[in-house]
């Protein structure tokens, strides 16, 4: 019975944590929300959050857009499901999907020089704004 009782006040002080961060949509830049909307439609933007290099847009599903405080995006990931490339570069995106045509992307970081890209099949690669791939080349 302890034990239920402890666990019970950890998950109440994890979930008051969790939700003390959160911030109305109406603080996060409007660039920020327009690209959401613009490359990820099809899913329900429920909340926002801020962390320590910006803000956190996160959606029913679990696909969460990391952005700074100017509101450019440097991370998204779709938590295991695969996610749209549309807003990369034409010549990185153009590789990825020769190179791995096969491959869902599930997640991208974009980088001073590069981004670094998971698949669903956790393959990871970096690709640099070139779009020669530099890490994680084809078997």
């Amino acid at each position: 019975m302890k034990k239920i009782i402890y666990m019970f006040f950890i998950l109440s002080i994890m979930n008051v944590y969790l939700y003390s961060q959160s911030i109305g949509l109406s603080e996060v830049p409007k660039s920020s929300i327009m690209f959401a909307d613009k490359y990820f439609s099809d899913y329900y933007l429920y909340r926002a959050a801020k962390s320590s290099g910006g803000y956190v847009l996160i959606f029913k599903g679990g696909l969460k857009i990391y952005v700074n405080f100017n509101g450019d995006w440097h991370t998204i990931s779709g938590g295991g499901d695969e996610i749209s490339i549309d807003y990369i570069e034409d010549n990185i995106k153009n590789t990825i999907k020769k190179e791995f045509p096969d491959e869902k992307v599930i997640y991208i970081q974009k980088k001073s020089k590069e981004y670094k890209i998971q698949f669903k099949s956790r393959r990871k690669i970096t690709v640099d704004f070139d779009g020669n791939i530099t890490k994680g080349k084809r078997d």
